[in-house]
């Protein structure tokens, strides 16, 4: 088994529950981590999952339909990667909020969802 991820990817987006986050946007950051099979060695492409189709599902997903939880960002690029790649045994994504709109000083909020 191997794991292939894309770690730490920047996106501007207009996610999030309030009317503010949808108006201002705001700075999020994904990681995607794939666990495969890879038990065809060789060194060719087509014997691995491409990790730029992984950055593909953030973007399709980060840069698409405005989402108010985080958490269906996380489940939304799980299931492309899932969906689209039957030699994937488990995928684990996590999307991070930088600067939220709290009440104080805070880095990022985030979630993971596994499948």
């Amino acid at each position: 088994m191997a794991w292939i991820a894309v770690e730490k990817a920047r996106f501007f987006g207009y996610h999030g529950f309030y009317r503010e986050e949808a108006m201002l946007g705001n700075e999020f950051s994904v990681s995607v981590f794939a666990e495969v099979d890879l038990s065809e060695p060789g060194d060719q492409l087509q014997n691995t999952l491409n990790y730029e189709l992984l950055y593909s599902y953030c973007v399709e997903v980060m840069k698409g339909e405005r989402r108010e939880l985080i958490e269906t960002l996380a489940i939304d690029i799980c299931k492309r990667v899932k969906g689209n790649h039957r030699d994937v045994l488990r995928v684990r994504v996590r999307v991070e909020k930088c600067n939220p709109p709290l009440c104080g000083p805070v880095d990022k909020t985030w979630t993971e969802f596994e499948m």
